[in-house]
């Protein structure tokens, strides 16, 4: 996978959010920080009326928010890693503890929503799942990333 869509500093620890509308807000924050929206509040607003669509909770634990508003500056992938277990109406129920949240250019969805469907097969091989899910290292995580 390209660096400039992934690489180390794209894995965010979020030790606050405690609503999926937290979580939203503070990746978008940290997101635009990385220099791939132009706003936070533009980008925030596109993750929950992608949301409001369908959820982006996949299962065990793990969601692939994404959008492709207009704030959308460069295609990224974005690992973050929830101290607290959010609520996300999952398609299993459970809670969230794991996003893959993806900017999505308007010009390149296509390859990117090639990458979502990519990720969507990847969790369900157990080991990657589990390592994903357990792993803190961002080195750990970033080799297991990078297999996608």
């Amino acid at each position: 996978m390209e660096t400039s869509i992934f690489n180390q500093e794209h894995i965010f620890y979020d030790h606050e959010s405690k609503t999926q509308d937290e979580a939203f807000l503070n990746v978008a924050k940290f997101i635009e920080n990385c220099g791939y929206v132009n706003s936070y509040e533009v980008f925030y607003q596109g993750l929950k009326a992608r949301e409001i669509e369908a959820t982006t909770g996949f299962k065990n634990g793990i969601a692939i928010p994404h959008s492709n508003d207009e704030s959308v500056l460069e295609p990224g992938l974005f690992l973050v890693k929830f101290d607290n277990k959010i609520d996300w109406e999952a398609l299993d129920g459970e809670p969230i503890q794991v996003g893959f949240f993806l900017t999505i250019p308007k010009d390149g969805a296509k390859e990117h929503l090639k990458l979502l469907s990519k990720i969507a097969r990847k969790l369900m091989d157990d080991e990657f799942r589990e390592n994903v899910l357990k792993n803190n290292d961002s080195k750990i995580l970033t080799e297991t990333i990078e297999g996608i």
